[in-house]
């Protein structure tokens, strides 16, 4: 299907142009397209539609507590932010009658929750690496007991 106003190609469930905002006719007798789709009258697709918007946040509040703990973590967070954005456009394209870009967003908003959940995992794990690291190396062994001499010294005196 085509727009008729800019000629952009369109889906067929699509019921506004995204090029240039062209309301667009229904060719099935101005019939709404979930209608087309089996969906009852009184139901629409968006509870068929996840927006992954509850996760998008999960994540950004954990990444930016953890940050605070092993730095690592903050690695995760705009990643977090793009799911969150692309979770923010389903509803608005269930409710334009875009039901095709609102999957789209959808995916979109599910590929980047688990790209950040990756990312997070893996920052926490090479976080915890390196702090066990550290503990075990000579550098933190010979700091911590130049450490404990200053404090003997102040508490000769």
């Amino acid at each position: 299907m085509y727009c008729p106003k800019c000629g952009h190609e369109v889906g067929e469930n699509i019921n506004i142009c995204p090029a240039c905002g062209e309301l667009l006719e229904s060719n099935a007798a101005n019939t709404p397209p979930y209608q087309e789709q089996g969906y009852p009258i009184n139901q629409t697709p968006i509870s068929d539609i996840p927006d992954y918007k509850v996760q998008s946040i999960l994540l950004i509040v954990f990444s930016a507590i953890l940050c605070c703990v092993f730095c690592l973590p903050i690695i995760a967070l705009p990643f977090a932010i793009v799911a969150l954005v692309n979770s923010n456009k389903v509803e608005a394209h269930v409710v334009a009658g875009n039901y095709d870009l609102a999957r789209k967003a959808s995916g979109d908003a599910k590929k980047w929750c688990w790209i950040s959940f990756g990312i997070l995992l893996g920052s926490i794990a090479v976080s915890i690496i390196f702090t066990i690291a550290f503990i075990n190396s000579n550098y933190y062994r010979e700091f911590m007991n130049e450490i404990m001499r200053q404090y003997e010294i102040y508490n000769i005196y």
